[in-house]
């Protein structure tokens, strides 16, 4: 090798032979062909050696290298990895104060639990968590609770302590104004929302006749129910929208409903027959009233007649009388002649003369009939 020569006196690194421990302690560090060296010489490439081991590290980004003979060594972030390190955890801890809330939602914010505030739609901002959180609600979607899908919640007794079959829903949603109420006050809405519709509905039917129920009424249990549920419900500040109720179905039990039926085809047939007479009512007083009002017309007409002709008797009696006081002895021969006139008019006559005896009248105007007769 070039580093050997005769004497075998140094190695590679300088000092004795193979079978020689180095000086200095046998140093692997120490300078060829100056015995132990300098300490000054050490020191720096042990430095340098520990700033190539550093550099090392960090161009492998932070990870552990492993060291000669198989032994691993921690990561080494340094001052600056530390800082970006807490600058990641504070972003993240000051991310979970933003609140960005869709146009259908409310968002509840609590610190340490305490209800605060609401949040509308759009981007908001609030103390970080643990000190306030929110919690998203979803105030615009429809939901429907439906009762009366088995016999124990259908059947349902009226005021006139009949049975009737119901079936109904109820459409409800979060109250925008108070979606705290909401979270705080209900564990399980849809459940407390058909407890109380049920419940509501039983009170209304109660309080209403069999008939009203399945026909007429059907408009007015609706909306009294819709109104009662709503009003306990802000009792419970159960935080819940009631927007309507509607009756799917409203029958008599099963076991009677042929009978119900009978029944409900006999009253159309009377409501029918009712009709008709009334009809017939319709049509035959007003002929009866005009025929008794042309009747009481006719009668009034004759009335005025006969008091017209009897007050024109009296006036002409009443005349007469003035004359016969002025002149009784003429007013008397005229009377007697104008009676007589009338009365001897539509009689045969004869004219007594002492002289010739009975003689026959003739009027003039019979004769000239009769000579008219016989000239035709």
């Amino acid at each position: 090798m070039p580093w050997d020569d005769k004497n075998k006196s140094s190695g590679p690194w300088g000092g004795g032979s193979d079978d020689e421990p180095a000086k200095d302690g046998g140093s692997p560090w120490t300078r060829p062909g100056g015995g132990g060296g300098n300490n000054n010489d050490l020191e720096a490439q042990m430095k340098r050696m520990q700033e190539r081991f550093r550099k090392r590290s960090n161009g492998n980004g932070g990870g552990g290298g492993r060291r000669r003979g198989g032994g691993g060594t921690g990561p080494n972030f340094g001052p600056l990895g530390f800082v970006v390190l807490v600058g990641i955890a504070l972003l993240g801890w000051l991310s979970t104060s933003v609140v960005m809330v869709d146009p259908t939602q409310q968002a509840a914010v609590f610190r340490f639990g305490k209800w605060q505030t609401n949040f509308g739609p759009g981007l908001h901002f609030h103390l970080p968590a643990p000190i306030e959180e929110h919690v998203l609600v979803e105030v615009e979607n429809r939901k429907e609770t439906r009762i009366g899908n088995n016999l124990e919640e259908s059947l349902m007794l009226t005021q006139d302590e009949n049975i009737v079959d119901i079936q109904f829903s109820v459409f409800w949603k979060v109250n925008s104004e108070h979606p705290e109420n909401f979270i705080l006050n209900v564990k399980n809405p849809s459940e407390a929302v058909e407890q109380v519709a049920e419940s509501v509905m039983r009170e209304v039917v109660g309080k209403t006749r069999l008939q009203g129920v399945i026909t007429t009424e059907r408009d007015v249990v609706q909306t009294e129910v819709g109104k009662q549920i709503q009003a306990l419900l802000d009792d419970y500040r159960a935080g819940i929208e009631i927007l309507a109720v509607t009756i799917d179905r409203s029958d008599p039990p099963k076991q009677v409903i042929e009978a119900f039926n009978d029944v409900n085809v006999a009253e159309q047939d009377a409501e029918t027959n009712i009709n008709q007479a009334t009809q017939f009512a319709n049509e035959v007083v007003p002929q009866a009233r005009g025929s008794a009002q042309r009747i009481l017309q006719e009668a009034e007409a004759y009335r005025d007649q006969v008091l017209a002709d009897a007050q024109g008797e009296a006036s002409r009696f009443e005349q007469i009388y003035e004359e016969y006081r002025k002149a009784p002895r003429v007013t008397r021969e005229r009377m007697y002649l104008e009676t007589m006139e009338k009365v001897l008019e539509r009689s045969d006559k004869l004219i007594m003369d002492q002289d010739s005896g009975a003689v026959p009248y003739l009027p003039l105007e019979r004769t000239q009939r009769s000579t008219n007769g016989g000239q035709q």
